[in-house]
């Protein structure tokens, strides 16, 4: 009866989440699922230990009835009830423009050069002609030709931003060279297979226009009235609409400006200058004072945890008041090892710097190049009782003009301000590239690829409209066009999330969310003991699968296989075993867990439960 209870426990030990740790080298055999439990999730097996077994294999049952409790569970799909889910697009990564800058086929051929009588095609590389390149009307030009005129704008739309407003990118591309990989094999006819990319000094500028209006355009719109059935009318009609943008938007709408929306940005704003987020302390004639934004700002330091801001400052909580929403913050000047000790106040912004001394100190008075600025937003405990600060920062406080600076290594800054009622802004900011660019691809700023590529294609025959026929390309031959193309690639794709509830309705799609259904775990209570002595075993008809803990010396039902021939282990020698026997008792199973000695049957218990873990995963 003892042995009972103790299983008993164990697997309802394993009901409420017990967890198990254990190691073995006994392999286990193959066993089914359904041996162990039935399609309901209530036990299909009974563990019998023997009349005569040690304490230990007695152990050993209980912690396989503990490992067998984990797998005594059902699903049943249910409604959920005031449920999200959540919709996941993964969109590649775009291009952001293309330009087509060589073409070899039978539009640019009879078309571009107006050749109506093909007499011949190219069919190879060396023969493809040296005036297919673009010459921003036609695939008319050499090489030379395209290269001195090669010159694109591209606008990238909301890459920066002021506050809620998103601001564009306008990127012009000019005089960019080709650099063949192997230039003994390049004659500069036709485009090199392989090639970097050289944008000369100068050559490239991102203009980012800060001020913003309401504008409005008009479009010609064309709509079909009626039905096929009775008869239709077209009626075209010009709508007006309304927009935000920059200057060169309201131009290429054609559009008329309405009013100012962003006069710029200001003093006290936050605002991101080609990827990267400041804080403005001051705006000056031609100049700005800023510091850097964290990426996660604010962000939350836990009590005597160090966090490093910027590659500089090291800041640790030493102290948090929750009632008094205070903190004491130690900040340290990784570059020179000088510390000051800081109170900081809710809402009430902290500066670190130097004084004229060359002493780190702190105050609560605006210094225009701190290197540091702290803000305590909040106080809070965590769901594991830790305590952390919510702090804004900003660092490295500087004031910039355009010959210092330079938001990306290798690029010039041209800062544009005005001042209107008083007050100045930062109308404009421009980066033109200060050294060449080389590569393929080139890299912008993180964000994306300048590349080239150049395509060649083989082709059996081609039509030549003077004849009206095909001409098919010579015996072991191929007519070929060929391509070259210099693209702006995002980097990355996107990923693009959205929590949708009953009644919402699928992105891009007519599909209606109806119910939200969810797996509910129903455990399946053990409401009478599955470990039994062995004497209690009818070999005839034992009712159930079984799990025989001991060897033939301590459990006389795995005597009972051994004398029918039905075990093949050697179990007075065995180091440990689990012994599968499908059909031991007709069409019930059995499987032997046990060994030579009583922890060598430990052993193959410890083998067992590691087997029904991994069956609880399934």
């Amino acid at each position: 009866m003892k042995v009972k209870k103790i299983a008993a426990l164990a697997v309802g030990a394993a009901m409420i989440g017990a967890t198990i740790g254990f190691a073995s080298a006994t392999t286990v055999p193959n066993i089914p699922k359904s041996f162990f439990v039935n399609s309901n999730g209530t036990p299909n097996v009974k563990i019998v230990v023997g009349s005569n077994a040690a304490a230990m294999d007695v152990a050993s049952a209980a912690d396989i009835a503990v490992a067998l409790g984990s797998l005594l569970y059902t699903t049943e799909q249910v409604k959920a009830q005031n449920a999200y889910v959540t919709v996941k697009e993964v969109i590649p990564p775009a291009n952001a423009a293309k330009w087509t800058i060589y073409a070899y086929n039978y539009t640019t051929i009879t078309q571009d050069h107006g050749i109506n009588n093909i007499t011949s095609w190219a069919t190879n590389y060396t023969g493809l002609p040296d005036n297919y390149w673009w010459n921003g009307a036609a695939y008319t030009a050499n090489y030379t030709q395209w290269e001195s005129g090669f010159s694109v704008p591209v606008t990238l739309k909301g890459k920066d931003s002021v506050g809620k407003y998103s601001v564009d990118w306008h990127i012009n591309i000019n005089k960019v060279e080709l650099k063949a990989i192997k230039p003994q094999n390049w004659t500069q006819a036709a485009p090199p297979e392989q090639a970097d990319l050289v944008v000369p000094v100068g050559q490239m500028s991102i203009f980012v226009d800060y001020v913003l209006y309401n504008y409005s355009y008009t479009e010609t719109v064309t709509q079909t009235l009626g039905s096929p059935e009775w008869g239709t009318e077209t009626v075209t009609k010009n709508v007006t609409y309304t927009a935000i943008g920059d200057k060169e938007e309201v131009a290429a709408m054609g559009g008329t400006i309405n009013s100012v929306v962003l006069p710029g940005v200001s003093a006290g704003e936050d605002f991101t200058v080609f990827g990267k987020s400041y804080h403005v302390y001051e705006v000056g004639n031609g100049s700005f004072t800023v510091g850097y934004v964290g990426a996660n700002d604010p962000d939350w330091f836990k009590l005597r945890q160090p966090k490093m801001i910027g590659d500089r400052w090291n800041v640790t909580v030493q102290d948090i008041s929750l009632n008094q929403n205070t903190a004491i913050v130690l900040v340290t000047d990784t570059t020179n090892g000088q510390q000051v000790t800081a109170m900081l106040n809710q809402n009430t912004p902290v500066y670190i710097y130097y004084d004229s001394s060359g002493q780190l100190v702190w105050g609560t008075t605006q210094v225009p190049e701190a290197g540091l600025m702290l803000d305590l937003k909040s106080t809070f405990v965590g769901i594991d009782n830790t305590i952390m600060a919510n702090i804004y920062y900003v660092y490295d406080i500087e004031k910039y003009t355009s010959a210092n600076f330079h938001p990306a290594a290798g690029w010039n800054a041209t800062i544009s301000t005005y001042q209107s009622n008083g007050v100045y802004y930062i109308s404009n900011i421009t980066l033109i590239n200060n050294e060449k660019l080389e590569g393929n691809p080139i890299d912008i700023f993180g964000a994306y690829n300048l590349m080239y590529k150049y395509v060649q294609k083989g082709y059996d025959e081609y039509y030549n409209p003077a004849a009206d026929d095909f001409v098919k390309a010579p015996k072991n031959k191929k007519f070929i066009v060929a391509y070259a193309y210099i693209c702006l690639k995002e980097k990355q794709g996107k990923i693009i999330e959205k929590e949708l509830k009953v009644g919402d309705t699928l992105p891009d799609s007519s599909y209606t969310v109806e119910a939200i259904y969810a797996n509910n775990i129903v455990i399946k209570p053990v409401t009478e003991p599955i470990t039994v002595m062995d004497f209690e075993v009818n070999v005839s008809n034992p009712g159930s699968n079984l799990i025989l803990v001991g060897g033939p010396v301590a459990n006389s039902v795995t005597k009972y296989l051994v004398d029918e021939g039905k075990s093949k282990v050697n179990w007075y020698n065995s180091p440990g075993n689990v012994e599968y026997i499908p059909n031991a008792f007709g069409n019930y199973g059995a499987v032997i867990v046990a060994g030579a000695t009583r922890n060598q049957t430990r052993i193959a218990a410890e083998a067992l439960m590691q087997y029904l873990a991994e069956l609880a995963k399934e």
